[in-house]
């Protein structure tokens, strides 16, 4: 028997003839020294769409709470402006206690809400009608309407939402029986 070489020992032959590869490289792209970090286009593409959404709604919201403030201050400006402050109000109407129309003056100090009657034909005769007493409410204006009788008008004096009723008795005013 002829003695062959083991296997291990054979020098490994392809079978395919050998193929060569060319790797060509190239060098990479230099950033400028200014863009070391992140690229700012993929940035915003990595950002979940929900957070623009949200950031526009906390503006938004930011926005009508500044509108609201100085919508709020403009106001307190305007009612400075028209009636004084403590509130001031005044009316000249006729209410039959004299020839001629009385002079109203009404006032919020305070929160306190008083009306001072000057009936033009006899100033002596006049009266301070003591209304209510309003907490937290010393800045709202006081109006005054009359109502009824167009000889003896009832005076009505209304601060925010509440309304104080005061009737006429042909020669003075007295609280309106609830």
């Amino acid at each position: 028997m002829a003695m062959s070489m083991p296997r291990s020992a054979l020098r490994h032959r392809p079978i395919a003839p050998e193929i060569q590869e060319w790797i060509i490289a190239t060098p990479r792209k230099q950033r400028p020294p200014h863009h070391r970090g992140r690229d700012l286009s993929s940035l915003a593409r990595q950002r979940h769409p929900l957070i623009l959404i949200g950031l526009s709604m906390l503006i938004t919201l930011l926005l009508l709470w500044v509108i609201g403030c100085i919508w709020a201050w403009g106001t307190l400006q305007f009612d400075t402006l028209r009636y004084g402050s403590p509130r001031t109000t005044q009316v000249d109407y006729a209410v039959g206690h004299g020839e001629q129309p009385s002079h109203f003056t009404a006032w919020n100090l305070q929160g306190q809400i008083s009306v001072l009657e000057i009936p033009a034909s006899h100033p002596s005769a006049s009266h301070l009608l003591a209304g209510p007493h309003l907490i937290g409410a010393d800045l709202a204006p006081v109006h005054l309407h009359f109502v009824g009788d167009p000889h003896h008008p009832d005076l009505l004096v209304e601060v925010q939402d509440i309304v104080v009723h005061f009737h006429n008795t042909g020669t003075t005013y007295v609280p309106a029986a609830p």
